[in-house]
């Protein structure tokens, strides 16, 4: 059975001392990093948002190298903002530079009202070339909405392991030249667009390891209307789902995004 093990950069310890916890934990092949934010060595936040986005990419580069990674091995982005709308420029200027070309990695923004005295936060799981054996594909299937032209992958495969992960779904979709302003017709979109990427990975509901739904200015009654079409792509099958409140998405008009985890089988 793989152990988890604590991964620090080095030299930047404060904010995880201050905070209690570990910057990455590797278990097997996989490594899951803490969200990384634009700390500088004293744990205090760069005051300029600008500076903040790029101390926030170095931060992750430096625990990435710190687990024998780099860009290239991540495999699932999520990103935190206080304020996406504005903030988005800068952080897909910082993004282009690390990530220049294809094949791109999954990403999932999503709008926070708090993130402990930052303004952006960034969140990844990638893959440790250990062995040959290892290694990271992205897929762009047509049956789903086109990320691949914005710099962005629908879906990332991690080997050895087969696991699928899934980009933040929205109501996005080949064809759909408006999003309807209702809250359950975007959930029945995003969920047809996972409906499709289990398609594409020869799955079904029964392989799916994890969902996590964010809604916006979310309500008891909300949350209800986005799963009703989750609950018909379930039928018999349990997966783990995470449902959670934001005040904002990629785009104002956005009101539901689901990510999802699924074991190929």
């Amino acid at each position: 059975m793989a152990k988890r093990e604590a991964v620090f950069p080095a030299g930047r310890n404060a904010l995880y001392e201050k905070h209690g916890y570990s910057a990455a934990i590797r278990s097997g092949d996989l490594l899951f990093v803490s969200g990384q934010v634009g700390s500088r060595a004293d744990g205090s936040p760069e005051p300029d948002f600008d500076a903040q986005v790029a101390q926030a990419f170095t931060n992750l580069e430096a625990t990435l190298a710190a687990a024998g990674c780099t860009f290239d091995d991540i495999i699932d982005v999520t990103t935190f903002h206080t304020d996406p709308e504005k903030q988005m420029p800068a952080v897909t200027a910082v993004k282009a530079a690390k990530f220049p070309q294809a094949p791109y990695p999954n990403w999932t923004a999503v709008g926070a009202t708090w993130l402990s005295g930052f303004d952006f936060e960034i969140k990844v799981t990638a893959r440790i070339p250990s062995d040959a054996s290892a290694s990271v594909s992205r897929r762009n299937p047509p049956t789903m909405w086109d990320m691949a032209s914005l710099g962005y992958s629908q879906i990332s495969v991690a080997e050895p392991g087969r696991l699928a992960f899934l980009s933040g779904q929205i109501a996005a979709a080949p064809g759909l030249d408006a999003v309807p302003d209702d809250l359950a017709a975007q959930a029945e979109i995003a969920t047809a667009s996972l409906a499709a990427a289990l398609e594409e990975l020869a799955a079904t509901a029964q392989d799916i390891v994890m969902l996590r739904v964010y809604v916006v200015n979310a309500t008891t009654e909300a949350f209800g209307q986005a799963l009703v079409p989750l609950r018909a792509l379930f039928t018999d099958a349990k997966p783990s789902i995470t449902t959670i409140g934001v005040q904002a998405l990629y785009r104002p008009e956005i009101k539901v995004e689901i990510e999802m985890v699924v074991r190929l089988p």
